[in-house]
């Protein structure tokens, strides 16, 4: 399975991801087109303006973290990579200073361009206060390469006070001479962490619940333990969704990552995984094992996500919801029953994906072949 632009083509797609901008920083200079401070040396010093977008925790739902925390950047990881740019070549030229929080307003230095000169900024958030050693003239997509991040066991989304800020990139959309009445544009940041948000009854953000059944656990399996900070792999980036998944070649795979629900009802803003790539068949793609109680008793129910029956690879920087609408039958005894196992279980369900700072409306479908319209 390609990219996303293909599901698109498909009137009955299971998973539908509609992105929109995460986090859009504008590096310009001031007002007045000047630099907000000139700088000896040839540099000049431009404004980093941080725009996040709209908070959409309108509902009441139990969750771990908010969209401000999914938003988060700690300025001791806010790192500038500037590229020099030669035809169709970039190379590493130099590491911005560190980012600066000055009068309200953070400040980036960079070096004025001679005569010719043109570079592209490419921007690191959270993906440590320290990246690593880079050579010079090293080409940037082997640069890209060198920043990783770990995404073993759970990811830490368990409070507004105790989380781990998600790894993002972005990066200048043109290379450019950079002076002093230089406008640098937006540079819109991804993720690189998909999300996945499991409810019943979810509308929006907020589980209603389902009579007879209520959410116990849910486990998500064969995902990878590192990602690039980058879509290294990427391909095309079409409405802010990668072409491809961009896997380090030494991830390893995680075992079950289970979750518990303390409401019965939902898992909103609580898994979050590294892009993981498509699986080839039920035995090594990724899937949910939800647990709950049913007819008085816990069962276990696998859901795989699939598109026109194929199964799908989990991109960043998009939402993939599973929404439980009814369960009619018991499931497996055990989660490594369900896991296995191939008895169809009757459970209604719709599985969609959006952006972190849009909507769209669900799909409908079964767990086991779920169908929708096409709403592209």
């Amino acid at each position: 399975m390609t990219g996303l632009s293909e599901h698109r083509s498909i009137s009955a797609a299971l998973l539908r991801i509609v992105t929109g901008a995460v986090i859009v920083l504008v590096l310009l200079a001031c007002d007045n087109g000047q630099p907000d401070t000139p700088a000896d040396n040839g540099e000049v010093m431009l404004t980093l303006r941080i725009s996040l977008p709209t908070a959409t925790d309108g509902s009441t739902a139990t969750r771990a973290i908010t969209s401000n925390e999914e938003n988060a950047i700690d300025i001791a990881q806010l790192k500038v990579l500037v590229f020099k740019a030669s035809g169709s070549t970039e190379t590493f030229s130099y590491e911005a200073p560190q980012v600066q929080l000055l009068g309200g307003k953070y400040m980036v230095t960079l070096k004025q361009s001679l005569a010719g000169e043109k570079y592209r900024l490419a921007v690191i958030a959270n993906a440590g206060k320290k990246l690593p050693v880079i050579p010079d003239n090293t080409p940037k997509s082997d640069v890209l390469k060198m920043i990783t991040f770990d995404a073993a066991g759970i990811w830490n989304a368990t409070g507004t006070t105790s989380y781990s800020r998600f790894p993002m990139w972005g990066e200048t959309a043109a290379a450019q001479a950079i002076t002093p009445a230089t406008s640098l544009g937006n540079i819109t940041l991804l993720r690189a962490l998909a999300r996945i948000d499991v409810g019943c009854a979810l509308s929006g953000e907020t589980a209603a619940g389902i009579s007879g059944f209520t959410l116990k656990t849910v486990s998500v399996y064969r995902t990878k333990n590192k990602g690039y900070a980058a879509p290294v792999n990427g391909g095309t980036i079409t409405g802010n969704v990668v072409a491809s998944v961009s896997i380090p070649p030494d991830a390893g795979t995680n075992g079950a990552l289970t979750y518990t629900c303390t409401d019965g009802k939902s898992l909103i803003r609580t898994i979050y995984v590294a892009e993981t790539p498509q699986g080839s068949s039920r035995d090594n793609n990724v899937c949910l094992v939800v647990g709950g109680t049913y007819a008085g008793s816990t069962h276990y129910y696998r859901v795989d996500l699939t598109s026109g029956g194929s199964y799908i690879p989990l991109k960043r920087n998009c939402r993939y919801i599973v929404n439980i609408k009814a369960v009619s039958n018991t499931g497996y005894a055990t989660e490594a029953a369900a896991l296995t196992g191939d008895k169809t279980l009757v459970i209604a369900t719709s599985v969609s994906a959006e952006a972190w700072g849009g909507q769209t409306a669900a799909g409908s479908g079964t767990i086991t072949m779920p169908q929708s319209p096409d709403q592209w």
